[in-house]
């Protein structure tokens, strides 16, 4: 490209016609709110809907979080790798509602519960898990909304007859300026590491509505899975089980399928590659989440508990103040030994990531 300003063109080429789009909206969230109307989600990835309104200014090319555009500026904030950590821990939610839907220990739920109880945030955007086998983003302002949110499930795919196509991941970004609205002026978000990412290029550049977020509940992410009916055949194969049978997934070194009688599976992430989406197989952001507030995942905790990652002075505060409040419980056998082994596996894990991809 040389000394060229990289347009949308550019960032087709070298990002969704690769098969490395992670569909964040980033891109598309930006010429929607600037009122351009130059490109858009077309055939499930941003395409040109009016290329003569394209500026080519390449801002959407510069917030995509996976090209490497302001990456070195990215790392003097918030590190590489691992990315910055101050401390760890293993802890769940008190609240026995949270624990009957989390996917691990609930902590992202209580400590956002926290946040609004505090009028720290206004909101939360996150994902609810709707009938009929959708999701959709939501603005949650209050405990019951929240505890929707909680959980991940796979179990709400529709009938094959009704489904052409159906994600576990769900693109929030798009949906924030339409969310954002009413004197909501602080927002937290949840969020995937390509997601939090673009997030925080858009913030550097102050490109609206990303200066509503006040606080990032990063969400640790190894894999998500698109199906189609011919995936999810694969899929049921492998699990051994109708995708209708499922009551809970959770992915910590393996995927952990928890089934509506009761039963439980563990499932290798590598035979489940052929129906993961081929961005996240290809993906070369940390799956740790490096880039938010606070980030937490399954991976190194026992069932039952999350594995907590605090990035920042601020989310430490609110943790503990968190825990403090009876909120959210360390887990009681907790020590260095244990904090040391977590950090270790999460090395490990970002290294092997690093390698696949």
């Amino acid at each position: 490209m040389g000394n060229e300003i990289p347009s949308f063109s550019d960032l087709k080429r070298d990002v969704v016609e690769k098969d490395l789009c992670t569909l964040c909206g980033a891109c598309t969230s930006f010429c929607r709110e600037n009122k351009l109307h130059a490109i858009d989600m077309k055939s499930g990835v941003p395409d040109y809907v009016n290329e003569e309104n394209c500026l080519k200014c390449g801002i959407c090319y510069m917030i995509c979080p996976v090209t490497k555009e302001m990456d070195e500026k990215l790392k003097e904030f918030y590190g590489e790798g691992i990315g910055k950590i101050l401390d760890v821990y293993s802890a769940r939610s008190t609240d026995k509602n949270v624990l009957s839907v989390c996917c691990d220990g609930g902590v992202a739920t209580s400590l956002l519960n926290y946040l609004l109880d505090i009028h720290y945030v206004d909101g939360v955007i996150s994902v609810k898990k709707m009938k009929g086998g959708r999701s959709m983003p939501i603005l949650a302002s209050s405990y019951h909304e929240l505890l929707a949110c909680a959980g991940s499930s796979l179990a709400t795919v529709p009938n094959l007859n009704e489904m052409r196509h159906y994600s576990t991941y769900e693109s929030i970004l798009p949906e924030m300026r339409e969310l954002v609205y009413g004197g909501v002026e602080k927002v937290a978000v949840t969020g995937t590491p390509c997601q939090i990412k673009a997030i925080r290029k858009m913030q550097i550049y102050n490109i609206l509505p990303s200066g509503s977020i006040k606080f990032t509940v990063g969400l640790f992410c190894i894999e998500n899975f698109s199906f189609n009916v011919i995936t999810l055949s694969k899929f049921e194969r492998i699990v051994g089980e109708r995708i209708g049978d499922i009551e809970k997934v959770n992915i910590k070194e393996n995927m952990m399928v928890k089934f509506k009688d009761g039963s439980k599976k563990e499932i290798s992430l590598e035979k489940l590659e052929e129906v993961a989406r081929k961005a996240c197989i290809k993906c070369q952001i940390p799956f740790s989440n490096i880039y938010a507030d606070i980030s937490l995942g399954g991976l190194g905790s026992e069932d039952g508990y999350t594995t907590v990652i605090i990035r920042n002075e601020k989310s430490r505060e609110l943790f503990e103040e968190a825990v403090e409040e009876g909120y959210i419980e360390i887990h009681p056998e907790w020590n260095n030994e244990k904090r040391e082994k977590i950090v270790e596996k999460i090395k490990i894990w970002t290294e092997k990531k690093e390698k696949k991809s």
